[in-house]
């Protein structure tokens, strides 16, 4: 697939080097993107008080292939960007601390209604009862969620290991087999190089749990989804609480798991203590393992 490059960028960046006459259509665009998408190149050339061929011109030279082109990355700009564009900010009714837990808050309790109990509960089975378990996640909170994954789960005695990068990814499922799990973490569920690499690990027998979005590529192809379907926030200054949503449900399949393992995770989290309060002072309740 041809990449579709970011329009808006390359008219800004092109500003200084376009003719006096481009830089007046340039102007014009960017001051209404909407506008500007849906006008005819008569109305560009009025607007911007040049020609036609001028505003031909100016299509050619930020990339496109014709003014047509020009009007449909603007339209698709416009669309996914607007706020973006208008840096749209959320009100803030309470303190920045309390708008921050508030989103949190409302993001587990959707969610809390969204994850199906049985649906953990053979996540469980299945990862209790895998030889080795491999976490993918790629990109911003699911790179962080695969390795909380990997934290939370090796101290029950889980073979787990996370992988972000693509391409180990795609190495590793290869190697997968029917006694094999993939816990795979997606927020969208259509990132193409997760997508891909789940398939892989399936041709070779391996399940395949997802944390994802329902109706996606990535739930379509698991054995067991559990849902994690959060509306992203109008604000584009405020970080995304999805990645609560799902640190929430790997902490489930986590108590879920040593729930299963009681009888031989205890010695190795006994352990584990033992050897971190040696390191500190063995009078104050640490949390395990931090």
């Amino acid at each position: 697939m041809a990449y579709d490059f970011d329009i808006i960028a390359k008219i800004k960046s092109l500003e200084t080097q376009l003719k006096p006459s481009e830089r007046k259509v340039g102007k014009l665009i960017l001051e209404d993107l909407q506008w500007a998408g849906n006008a005819s190149i008569a109305e560009l050339a009025e607007g911007a008080g040049v020609s036609e061929a001028t505003v031909t011109r100016f299509a050619k030279v930020v990339g496109c292939t014709n003014v047509r082109d020009l009007k449909a990355k603007l339209v698709s700009s416009f669309a996914i960007g607007k706020r973006f564009i208008d840096g749209h900010s959320e009100a803030i009714e309470q303190s920045t601390f309390g708008h921050i837990i508030q989103g949190i808050q409302e993001t587990l309790t959707s969610v809390s209604s969204q994850i199906s109990e049985r649906a953990v509960k053979k996540s469980s089975s299945l990862i209790d009862g895998c030889d080795k378990l491999v976490v993918f996640g790629s990109g911003g909170g699911s790179t962080i969620v695969a390795l909380e994954a990997q934290h939370r789960l090796f101290r029950l005695g889980v073979t787990v290991t996370a992988y972000h990068d693509a391409i180990m990814q795609g190495m590793v499922a290869a190697t997968l087999d029917s006694k094999s799990v993939v816990l795979a973490i997606s927020t969208s569920g259509e990132l193409a190089e997760i997508n891909d690499n789940v398939s892989v690990a399936k041709q070779y027998g391996a399940k395949v749990i997802a944390i994802t979005r329902s109706s996606t590529t990535l739930s379509d192809l698991s054995d067991i989804h559990l849902q994690v379907q959060v509306q992203e926030s109008e604000g584009i200054f405020k970080p995304t609480p999805s990645r609560y949503a799902l640190l929430a449900v790997v902490d489930t399949l986590a108590l879920e798991v040593a729930n299963l393992r009681q009888n031989t995770c205890k010695e190795m989290l006994r352990k584990i203590k033992y050897n971190m309060d040696s390191k500190r002072d063995r009078k104050n309740r640490y949390p395990l393992g931090d």
